[in-house]
């Protein structure tokens, strides 16, 4: 039986989290990874689903910014839209022990909350580190079960992340913090069988949402059960229907590491499911080494991919429809990566899946589970390239780059901010934010909302 407590003990770590208890390195890392999130965020801006929401739900009154425009929202929905945003083109980290992606649904609701408060940069630095220590817990004692039943973690896990994270921004003592999240226990929910369309992107906006919710219903008295996390019908025990919940390893070492730093937080180059990152990296190196290229003919080669059990359980079997389901097709993303040496924004459209060649480039890469593989490793990948039945190409790759093991460099996690925020904002705008995410001290929630926002006239500065 799982020992009780899991819902306060947490909710009493958070209220009593003080930004002096987090070490340099951890706020570090939540620097790097609020950034990465707006960027990934404004790469997302103009995007159907962000576009759609931002339509139903914006409003000319709001209060709060919706980052890459002109236009504002209540705290919630600004919530809902940016994280829509930060979530459109699958560009934001992910976690390893949530099986998911932890900034997407954190800030956008710690900014949005941030905004309306007038929270200090500090504040928002150890607001989302308190998010990631609750969401990633949570995922230690539901996962992988949690996540093998097909749900949305970063939407399941992130809800209730979000709402210690708005918790601690609002200042609630422990029994208000464990009632906000008992409240977004009640909320959390998300499908893995939306992935592939545009409600994936929604799910993660609307546990930003939720989590504001959550912790403001909170604040004003709304009761909750304090046992909702791990209580008889709780959070742990209907999302993990096995057994293997477990709150005790939830909770061990809470305090005395983060989970900001362990495992970390893992940055994306490719807009594609994560899971299958290693083995993107792999293709691309053979190509860099010419062993392939768009001038080959894709006859004569064989892309012998092994995946993990757990891709192979995520990816697409059939050949995508449309942009957002090509994001999990490893068959068509491979072939890309062979063919065009590319795996960006611009391989994910819909008009990109008509581009002459790619099938007969996929029909060579051949799948198959790695007998071998270390057990609970979904990134790990092997490639074996052959051309005209010889092997030219073998190797294998346990994480992908941006893992913690295999970190991106500053001069990488520059250029794909510059990337992403470059079209949203232009040149000069970028530059200016970034300069302005790099501050000391870190910039208060309302000069970041005013930095994150276009001009009124609506202009990009070259």
């Amino acid at each position: 039986m799982n020992p009780p407590g899991l819902t306060q003990a947490l909710a009493t770590f958070v209220a009593g989290l003080h930004p002096d208890d987090i070490p340099p390195a951890a706020r570090e890392q939540a620097r790097r990874a609020m950034a990465d999130c707006l960027g990934s965020a404004l790469a997302g801006v103009d995007e159907d689903v962000a576009r759609i929401a931002t339509a139903v739900h914006s409003r000319p009154d709001g209060i709060c910014t919706l980052w890459g425009s002109t236009r504002h929202a209540d705290v919630g929905e600004a919530a809902l839209i940016n994280g829509c945003a930060a979530h459109a083109h699958s560009l934001d980290d992910t976690h390893e022990s949530m099986r998911g992606h932890p900034s997407a649904p954190l800030v956008p609701a710690v900014l949005a909350l941030g905004e309306m408060v007038n929270a200090s940069g500090e504040d928002l630095l150890t607001a989302y580190v308190a998010g990631v220590e609750v969401a990633g817990r949570l995922g230690r004692g539901v996962n992988d079960r949690h996540s093998q039943l097909g749900w949305h973690t970063t939407s399941t896990l992130g809800t209730v992340g979000a709402a210690a994270a708005c918790a601690w921004l609002l200042r609630l003592d422990g029994v208000q913090t464990t009632r906000a999240l008992a409240l977004a226990a009640s909320m959390a929910g998300g499908l893995r069988a939306n992935f592939g369309t545009m409600a994936k992107a929604l799910q993660v906006g609307l546990s930003a949402q939720r989590g504001v919710q959550a912790a403001r219903l909170a604040a004003a008295g709304m009761t909750a059960s304090p046992m909702a996390l791990e209580g008889h019908e709780g959070f742990l025990q209907l999302f993990c229907d096995d057994g293997s919940a477990d709150a005790a390893r939830a909770l061990h070492g809470l305090g005395e590491r983060f989970e900001v730093l362990t495992p970390g937080i893992v940055y994306k180059q490719y807009p594609t499911c994560s899971l299958m990152h290693a083995l993107i990296d792999l293709v691309l190196q053979a190509r860099a080494q010419r062993l392939f290229s768009a001038g080959h003919q894709s006859s004569s080669l064989e892309l012998r991919c092994g995946i993990s059990q757990r891709l192979e359980a995520a990816r697409g079997k059939s050949w995508p429809a449309a942009g957002l389901a090509a994001k999990f097709h490893v068959e068509y993303c491979v072939a890309v990566a062979a063919r065009d040496g590319t795996q960006g924004v611009a391989d994910f459209t819909d008009q990109a899946l008509l581009r002459p060649g790619l099938r007969e480039w996929a029909r060579q890469v051949h799948l198959s589970v790695g007998q071998d593989f270390p057990p609970g490793n979904g990134d790990y990948a092997e490639l074996t390239v052959l051309r005209d039945g010889r092997e030219i190409f073998r190797q294998r790759q346990a994480k992908p780059l941006g893992h913690p093991s295999m970190p991106l460099s500053a001069a990488q996690h520059e250029a794909k901010f510059t990337a992403c925020a470059g079209p949203a904002l232009g040149a000069a705008h970028t530059r200016r934010l970034l300069g302005q995410l790099r501050s000391t001290p870190p910039c208060s929630a309302r000069e970041l909302a005013q930095a994150l926002a276009l001009p009124s006239d609506n202009r990009k500065a070259s």
